[in-house]
């Protein structure tokens, strides 16, 4: 039935312990007025109607086991609208929760409204707090083919009736604009509700002061105009929060971002026709978060220099707020956001040294905040994250050494705080893996080997590792890490098991959701690196079915997302390398096309700004390197020195480092350019680490050879 020919516009679903609540809703509603400006206006569900009557509330109990009556079922089906009375109570009732599974299969997921009356949302998601949650399941998942609440999880947006929420008034009003549909906002209801209270006001006050003086009835116009003035600088403010928090959740899980960008637009707008300094603090906190917003949606679209001039505008406004009250530690915990922020699009951007910077200031505001009280678990884990941020811009300045103290320090942290918050295992985890890394650019791979491991013992030992899938999946990238680094070291065999394990992890995740493309590239990564030890192991057939398996989910992925240069220049450029690395073993030609058209892709993006981390040079070098090697096997021998040259000119940079990985493929590639001494040079540095991956082989077995040809022919002396 079309939703303008529905009985009801709302069922009211709610446990009977919030009877009265539910009473005084059902009032609320079928006796609010809509504002006369607004009835007749067009919506998806009709047009906008004088009253939202009528709303139907169940008053039956439920008899334990009992299903939903027909009653309710036929009413359920002619309400335009469910709206969910969240509680404790609600969320442990069956018949609530009957209700509005019955509602979605009938309407679908996106006409469930939510009115916390008591309890706390999503708290169920931690361990301990399951008997505060108030939604009821039915809200928290959404419904598999079956009707069943047990899909994706969910994170309802909800009219908040407690004191410290939106209150009585906000909360319904926020109710009648999810009911009148997307043609009304909820600032056209508060404005019009303010007008119509001021209107109230003005009435009673006239009525009080007749036959008063003169100077009296001037007094009351100016406290009524103060009295409007007030209530709607209050409703105004009411509203900036509702779309900073409220609307912001709502549209983001969407992929809302024109929606969220004019949401802050309009709360800068607001903004701008103030001056920032005379805002007091909780209007400065809101500027600040909707430039944060802005930021934020430049940031994803890839507008980097908006982006940061959002951020730099940002942290202008929180270093005001903070210069009033220096010793505040909210306002020193916002600056700090805003100066992480400006570092972080620094950092996306490739400008080291002001990431740095940024993230060092970012250290020191953390740090004066432990001043305030060092016993503050929060701002403890604020100074370990400054610490861990500022060691990835380290890292990727090739300062491994200093990258491993701040990791180390921020390691430190960790471990201190997870006895007290064992969520924060998975940080300590994060950070091992960080130190691994560090270590592993110093060319300490058996000591980065040991991080790793120690990053898997602490996932694996978490509380719910083997259901949680965000603690499965980080179990499944250090496996990938450790057969990386087994491989790096010559052990292949423990390669294949660690590789073998991430595989296994990594598929059985894609297998509870197929549309999870970071688990499914994740899943491509680990066949990939198994391909790569099979290769290693003399397993070209297993190898290549592995390659195949991951190229056609990698088209997939390419597909979905150009944007995404984890998917477009590190996995396609796996995919093509490692098919041209078995059509060589196997002493066949593969169609020149498909690395021709990858580093095409990689052109378009160095043209267009983009810059390689050093594992993406590394890919895109090794795919011209044995692109170069097919096009020499065919005889096109100038275009094979080109691809080459570009290979060699990529990896420079890397010639002064500890990264073995690179040096090794530098060397080769040297090697064909005819530089036999620079490759005997890298050779050596090579020979004197522990990398001793099976391309380190092929580089020896290259100089061998290149030695025997290079040798002159001694000739007998009577000859």
């Amino acid at each position: 039935m079309h939703a303008a020919g529905l009985k009801y516009w709302a069922f009211i679903s709610y446990s009977h312990r919030e009877v009265k609540i539910a009473t005084a809703l059902q009032r609320a509603l079928e006796t609010y007025r809509i504002p006369r400006r607004l009835v007749g206006r067009s919506t998806p569900l009709g047009n906008i109607p004088a009253y939202l009557k009528p709303v139907f509330r169940d008053r039956n109990e439920m008899q334990a086991g009992a299903d939903l009556t027909a009653t309710v079922r036929e009413a359920l089906a002619q309400s335009r609208y469910l709206i969910v009375v969240c509680s404790p109570d609600a969320a442990r009732s069956e018949w609530v929760n009957r209700e509005i599974i019955e509602f979605k299969k009938a309407h679908g997921e996106a006409r469930v409204l939510s009115l916390i009356a008591a309890g706390e949302p999503l708290v169920s998601r931690i361990r301990g707090r399951e008997g505060e949650e108030c939604f009821p399941e039915a809200l928290r998942f959404a419904l598999t083919s079956e009707g069943q609440p047990c899909g994706a999880p969910l994170e309802p947006i909800a009219a908040d009736l407690r004191p410290h929420g939106d209150g009585k008034r906000l909360a319904m009003l926020k109710l009648v604009a999810g009911m009148l549909g997307t043609g009304t906002g909820v600032d056209e209801l508060v404005h019009r509700d303010a007008q119509r209270h001021a209107r109230r006001m003005a009435l009673v006050a006239t009525a009080s002061i007749a036959g008063m003086a003169v100077t009296s009835v001037l007094t009351v116009i100016a406290v009524r105009a103060r009295t409007e003035a007030r209530i709607q600088h209050v409703q105004a403010e009411d509203l900036l929060e509702f779309m900073l928090g409220d609307l912001r959740k709502k549209l983001e899980p969407a992929g809302r971002l024109d929606t969220l960008d004019s949401v802050g637009e309009k709360v800068l707008d607001y903004y701008a026709r103030q001056s920032a300094e005379g805002l007091d603090a909780d209007s400065l906190g809101r500027r600040s978060r909707a430039l944060h917003l802005v930021g934020e949606i430049r940031e994803q679209r890839g507008e980097l220099g908006e982006a940061l001039a959002a951020f730099t505008s940002a942290a202008a406004t929180t270093a005001l707020a903070l210069a009033r009250a220096p010793n505040n530690g909210q306002r020193i915990f916002d600056h700090a956001q805003s100066v992480y922020w400006v570092g972080y699009i620094a950092w996306r951007r490739g400008q080291a040294q002001t990431a740095q910077d940024a993230f060092l200031r970012y250290r020191e505001l953390a740090e004066q905040l432990l001043r305030i009280d060092a016993a503050n678990g929060d701002w403890q884990l604020e100074r370990a994250w400054a610490d861990q941020n500022l060691g990835v811009v380290q890292l990727d300045r090739g300062r491994p050494a200093e990258a491993l103290a701040s990791f180390t320090e921020a390691r430190d942290a960790f471990a201190r705080l997870v006895a007290v918050r064992p969520a924060v295992a998975f940080e300590l985890a994060d950070a091992y893996g960080w130190i691994a890394q560090a270590l592993e650019a110093s060319g300490e791979f058996d000591r980065a080997l040991k991080a790793q491991q120690a990053r898997l013992d602490v996932l694996r030992g978490m509380t719910g590792a083997t259901q949680d899938t965000g603690i499965r999946f980080g179990i499944a990238n250090a496996e990938f890490d450790l057969a990386r680094l087994h491989l790096n070291l010559g052990s292949r065999s423990a390669a294949e098991v660690n590789a073998r394990a991430a595989l296994e992890q990594s598929e059985s995740l894609v297998s509870t959701d197929a549309t999870n493309f970071v688990w499914l590239a994740e899943a491509c990564f680990d066949r990939l690196r198994l391909a790569d030890v099979e290769l290693a192991l003399r397993k070209p057939k297993a190898a290549q079915n592995l390659v195949e398996r991951a190229a056609a989910d990698v088209a997939r992925l390419m597909a979905s997302d150009a944007t995404m240069l984890n998917w477009q220049v590190n996995l396609h450029g796996l995919v093509v390398a490692q098919r041209a690395r078995i059509a060589l073993a196997e002493g066949r030609s593969v169609l020149p096309a498909q690395s021709d058209a990858y580093l095409a892709t990689i052109r378009k993006l160095e043209l267009s700004g983009k810059q390689f981390s050093s594992m993406q040079t590394e890919i895109v070098a090794t795919a011209e390197l044995i692109s170069g090697d097919l096009l020499n096997h065919d005889g096109q021998h100038a275009a094979a020195r080109s691809r080459w040259a570009s290979a060699a000119e990529r990896l420079q940079p890397e010639f002064s480092s500890n990264n073995y990985p690179a040096l090794t493929l530098l060397a080769r590639i040297r090697l064909r350019l005819g530089d036999l001494a620079a490759a005997r040079a890298l050779t050596a540095r090579v020979e004197a680490s522990k990398y001793r991956h099976p391309v380190y082989a092929e580089l020896v077995k290259e100089m061998a050879q290149a030695d025997r040809a290079s040798r002159p022919i001694l000739t007998s002396r009577g000859s």
